[in-house]
């Protein structure tokens, strides 16, 4: 008799993501993700992206044209629920805004044809919006029912409570080792390294004006602004550094990417991000994989990445004068500097790679397939 050799089916996996353009942090983790070559020797994976905005500009718009986007993609997702038939979709859902009501009705849709699903949640906001309103907190709950959802920290567990009621999995954003080693930094004024879209939200004005109040102060420094402008031109920061008598102390010099970026980073000795609003920002990552210690904003899930007075400093959102002076602990204090910035790339080396990253996703995937849900 003849021996029969059965060929396992690898399970399916059917990504539905937001891919650049354009380029921001979750873009970014969303094509580290799909381009895992870890995929193809454990499963069949699709990608379907989510592709209604092209700039930053696009994004939480709804118009005419996305609408028609949506009803091409709606028909091409049932198509790939037919014909693929995923045993798993991932889905980096937006649960808040406008946008909410689009990746429901996606959601729906994949409910009838897909008992495994995993949201990745890189937005907040999820409570506010819930306690805001009793039809939305419904759908909210509708949507959530029967999925395993991923969290980025755990402080932003706290923000699904109202509408999730298993424990969700904990997964850490992780990004590429491109440096190798710890930059020695020069015995110039240091400099400050601002690096994220020139967006209000982000804190730009809060830095600048910081910034304005350390030259006041008499501190040597040196700051670059790089980032794309978004709802603050460059134009316009350039015009407050000129009015504040800062301007030969700052770069405001638009983005960069890729290894100018990386330039930037290894020239860097504080690197700042004062947002009103983040989760885990990749920008502080970044930083700390060049050995940089971060001052940024007690918010989202940044107090799980930085161990205030050990690899960076926390401060209050929207609070230039306490941000002045954090800055001017570090300015003063070049050992201080150093000390944290090898404590920050030794945490990111540990907690923040893409290998851990990717490790962390495929245990989560295999969970859920096998049905084990967190309770």
């Amino acid at each position: 008799m003849k021996k029969q050799t059965i060929r396992m089916m690898k399970p399916r996996i059917l990504f539905i993501v937001q891919l650049p353009p354009p380029i921001h942090g979750v873009t970014v983790m969303n094509q580290y993700t799909v381009d895992n070559p870890g995929w193809q020797s454990k499963y069949e994976v699709k990608t379907l992206p989510l592709h209604f905005g092209q700039t930053l500009d696009d994004i939480g718009k709804i118009t005419p044209l996305k609408m028609l986007h949506m009803v091409g993609f709606l028909f091409r997702l049932f198509r790939i629920l037919i014909t693929f038939k995923p045993s798993l979709v991932y889905f980096t859902i937006v649960p808040t805004g406008k946008i909410f009501y689009r990746d429901a009705l996606i959601t729906s849709l994949i409910k009838r044809f897909c008992r495994c699903i995993v949201f990745h949640l890189h937005k907040r906001g999820i409570e506010e919006m819930a306690n805001n309103s009793r039809h939305k907190r419904w759908l909210l709950r509708k949507t959530f029912t029967g999925v395993a959802a991923i969290c980025l920290s755990e402080k932003l567990t706290a923000d699904i409570r109202t509408v999730y009621k298993p424990d969700p999995y904990v997964l850490p954003n992780g990004i590429e080792v491109v440096s190798t080693r710890i930059i020695k930094r020069n015995n110039g004024a240091p400099r400050i390294l601002y690096l994220s879209n020139l967006v209000k939200s982000k804190g730009i004005e809060i830095f600048l004006h910081s910034l304005a109040e350390l030259h006041q102060q008499g501190c040597r420094f040196h700051a670059r602004v790089v980032g794309a402008p978004v709802d603050y031109p460059i134009e316009q920061a350039k015009a407050f550094c000129a009015a504040a008598g800062i301007a030969h102390l700052v770069d405001v010099i638009g983005p960069k990417f890729g290894p100018d970026k990386f330039e930037e980073l290894e020239l860097a000795d504080i690197f700042v991000l004062p947002s009103f609003t983040e989760c885990v920002p990749l920008s502080i990552l970044e930083a700390m994989q060049f050995g940089i210690p971060v001052v940024a904003t007690s918010v989202g899930g940044i107090p799980d990445i930085l161990q205030d007075g050990v690899n960076g400093l926390l401060v209050s959102p929207g609070s230039s004068q306490e941000l002045s002076e954090r800055l001017k602990q570090l300015l003063l204090d070049k050992t201080a500097r150093i000390q944290m910035g090898y404590s920050a790339r030794e945490r990111f080396m540990q907690k923040y790679t893409l290998e851990k990253f990717y490790d962390g996703l495929t245990g989560i995937f295999e969970q859920v397939l096998k049905g084990k849900m967190h309770n």
